[in-house]
């Protein structure tokens, strides 16, 4: 392949989806230097992207309108003239598009009906969760002799991030030194309950003396609400108040972060802060495909076995038997190994040959 290669990497799913990959980016860069990398995502996660240090453009597929019909989505991607598409999360409508584009190499899924509009397929099935999804997604760069690339996750603030957010944090009240609870998963997976998050909540405001921050989407305003009127002092809720930008100036800033298997936990993964996850035992939600990467042993999950009943309920018995108790366990573990000092910008790579 030539020095000047397009790519164009299809992720349209969620927050986490997206996160998990980048270092799909990060693979091309090393193997490819002078290659342009581009994203196509949807509106509401692409501005992590801005963090990102090997990412030269993003296509928003809800902004562009009637773009987004295929016909119309197949004129916009010829005019960007890629030379390759790999499919991260495959779509029979985009593969059509990408077909229609005339992108010479269209890497996707060789199990779905439509895989034929790909020119180079993988065999592999994540639903049985035997790697981790940001694995997965780095297995798609096989069709191009990149067969050892490894999962490292990178990103950027620049100065003019830097002096907003810290205005922003001082503007909420932070404190040097607080922790991160995350009550929601957006429905993406199962949560564990609110009165477990308010007592841990408790825990760390009225025990530990920290500041107890509390995240989540405008629609999860009533998790953190139920968990600030069941606490004896005051928390910071930032539910529905942050940009991502601002969420990850948060995150990088913590001394851990708290919460369900969610896109948020993956941000915080990215940018190298503690996380103390719970998560529930079905093979979909499992952390082996779906945990922090690298982190196994901070999961807390009730058992290891498939729990059936749980499978295909949003209330998930599972949940509810992580106790407490093992939660404040697992929290002070992490924090005795966190120094309470200002994050710096910095890069987090985890090494895993993928051969």
């Amino acid at each position: 392949m030539s020095t000047t290669q397009r790519f164009l990497l299809s992720r349209t799913d969620r927050l986490g989806d997206l996160v998990l990959s980048t270092p799909v980016a990060t693979a091309l860069k090393k193997e490819f230097p002078n290659a342009e990398v581009f994203f196509l995502t949807r509106d509401y996660a692409a501005e992590i992207l801005d963090l990102h240090p090997h990412v030269d453009g993003v296509l928003r597929l809800d902004s562009l309108g009637e773009a987004m019909r295929p016909q119309s989505l197949a004129k916009l991607l010829r005019s960007h003239d890629f030379d390759v598409v790999l499919a991260l999360f495959p779509r029979p409508e985009l593969a059509w598009a990408f077909y229609r584009a005339g992108i010479p190499v269209r890497i996707g899924t060789g199990y779905r009906w439509y895989s034929g509009l790909f020119n180079k397929r993988l065999y592999e099935h994540r639903k049985y969760a035997q790697f981790h999804e940001a694995e997965y997604n780095l297995h798609l760069l096989r069709p191009l002799g990149i067969a050892n690339a490894q999962v490292e996750f990178h990103y950027r603030f620049e100065p003019l991030h830097e002096q907003a957010l810290a205005e922003q944090m001082s503007a909420w009240g932070l404190e040097e030194k607080y922790v991160v609870l995350h009550p929601g998963s957006g429905n993406s997976a199962r949560d564990w309950p609110l009165e477990n998050f308010s007592a841990l909540a408790d825990y760390l405001s009225n025990e530990r003396c920290l500041q107890v921050v509390l995240t989540g989407s405008a629609n999860e305003k009533t998790l953190t609400e139920f968990i600030r009127e069941r606490v004896r002092s005051k928390l910071v809720d930032l539910a529905g108040r942050l940009s991502l930008i601002e969420l990850a100036g948060v995150l990088r800033h913590a001394l851990l972060f708290v919460g369900n298997s969610s896109g948020p936990l993956h941000v915080a993964r990215m940018l190298g802060t503690p996380i103390v996850a719970f998560y529930p035992p079905i093979t979909a939600c499992r952390p082996e495909r779906w945990g922090p990467y690298g982190c196994r042993q901070d999961v807390l999950m009730s058992r290891e076995e498939e729990c059936r009943r749980c499978r295909n309920s949003q209330e998930c018995a599972c949940m509810r038997e992580i106790a407490v108790a093992a939660a404040v366990a697992k929290v002070e573990e992490k924090l005795r190994v966190r120094a309470p000092q200002p994050a710096r910008a910095t890069n987090l790579v985890i090494q895993k040959n993928l051969s």
